[in-house]
């Protein structure tokens, strides 16, 4: 029996051996993969800090190390947004160098808002592909991809008649002390009556201290909730959006102050620089979400406001009610215009034209709205001329 025993004892010292050896082969597997790979830094580039929705931009990753890495392969995989492209994943030799290896990749901005490319997840993996360990790098980029601009022309969004020329000959009674007057209206107080401007002009004017006159368009976005139909690029709402940023970046060209307002209250007050106004206006219509909230009226007006004469809203509306058409209607400014393109928001998921929508939009021109009717296989461009034809023969 002992012999025996012995004996195979004896036999299996291969098998131990070989056991042994692959027990020793993991644990320097394992001991390699969890060393940390020294050096090893990434620098990722964009071209741009914004996009428009729907354009493809190219993003470079620069991965540096340093030769201490070990011999390990190194498995890279870059977090990106899912509505922009797949995750690109790429392999690099642990010996990477001191001047880095660079590799590019593609993706598409096909929803508007504020996305973060990153963060880089690293694997290190032995050369036997027995073990493998997991790292990230913190840092993340971020790019913006904002709504599509269409070049538009000039829309009739001025005072209306002579109530331009009637309010510039008034303002100009008061000489150049930078007073402005205006009609007076119940409540003013009689401390602000301007009797010199109401002696010549006929009629009790008040004071308005004010740095210039200047005409000011309020544009006016419908973001409610309740006001739109489909989602993402094909839906309403995105297509109200591309229409306000188009329509505010022509209206700043025409030298006018904008405002932009939506249904939670004003979002961008007015402002003298133009240009600083236009990045402004891009980047609320960048982030611009919609509400739950129900009426329009905190986009049309605003607490304690006192307009000027000759100001006019520009307004992109969706699916419109009874109570809407009655707080629009009493939003016209005085001596002002309005206008409004109004989309059919059913059409935008299939569904035949609403009646009960044109019958709104033709009630809202009947009562000195110009008015244009789209769905959603009207452009921009192609809603923006038939509101400037509307608004010239109103005008």
């Amino acid at each position: 029996m002992l012999v025996a025993g012995f004996s195979a004892a004896w036999a299996l010292r291969d098998v131990f051996w070989l056991g042994a050896f692959a027990i020793m082969v993991v644990l320097g597997a394992l001991v390699l993969v969890s060393l940390p790979v020294r050096g090893l830094r990434h620098e990722r580039v964009l071209p741009v800090a914004s996009v428009p929705i729907g354009t493809e931009f190219q993003v470079l990753l620069r991965v540096i190390g340093s030769r201490a890495s070990g011999p390990r392969m190194l498995h890279f995989e870059d977090v990106v947004p899912q509505s922009m492209g797949v995750r690109p994943r790429f392999a690099l030799s642990g010996g990477i160098s001191v001047v880095g290896e660079e590799v590019g990749y593609r993706l598409v901005g096909s929803e508007r808002g504020r996305f973060r490319i990153g963060p880089l997840l690293v694997r290190s993996v032995d050369p036997f592909g027995l073990a493998h360990n997991d790292m990230a790098f913190a840092s993340t980029t971020e790019i913006a991809v904002t709504p599509r601009v269409h070049e538009l022309g000039r829309l009739h969004a001025g005072t209306s008649g002579a109530s331009a020329e009637t309010h510039s000959a008034r303002a100009g009674l008061v000489g150049q002390d930078d007073v402005l007057v205006r009609e007076y209206r119940r409540g003013d107080d009689v401390r602000r009556v301007h009797w010199r401007s109401t002696a010549r002009v006929g009629e009790l004017m008040v004071r308005r201290e004010e740095q210039s006159w200047q005409p000011t368009t309020r544009l006016v976005l419908d973001n409610r909730r309740s006001a739109h139909a489909g989602t993402g690029s094909p839906g309403s709402f995105e297509w109200a959006v591309s229409a306000a940023a188009s329509a505010g970046m022509a209206l700043l060209a025409t030298g006018t102050t904008l405002e932009l307002a939506d249904a939670n209250g004003p979002s961008l007050g007015p402002d003298a620089d133009s240009s600083v106004r236009a990045q402004q206006l891009i980047d609320a219509l960048t982030d611009v979400k919609v509400t739950r909230v129900d009426d329009m009226a905190a986009a049309v007006t605003s607490p304690g406001e006192d307009r000027p004469q000759g100001s006019s809203i520009v307004a992109i509306l969706g699916r419109l009610t009874s109570d809407d058409l009655a707080i629009l209607v009493d939003a016209i400014p005085g001596s002002g215009s309005a206008h409004a393109i109004v989309l059919d928001v059913d059409t935008f998921v299939g569904l035949p034209p609403n009646r009960t929508q044109q019958r709104h939009a033709d009630e809202l021109a009947a009562r000195g709205w110009s008015v244009v009717v789209v769905d959603a296989k009207t452009t921009v461009p192609d809603a923006w001329q038939g509101l400037q034809r509307t608004s010239e023969v109103l005008g």
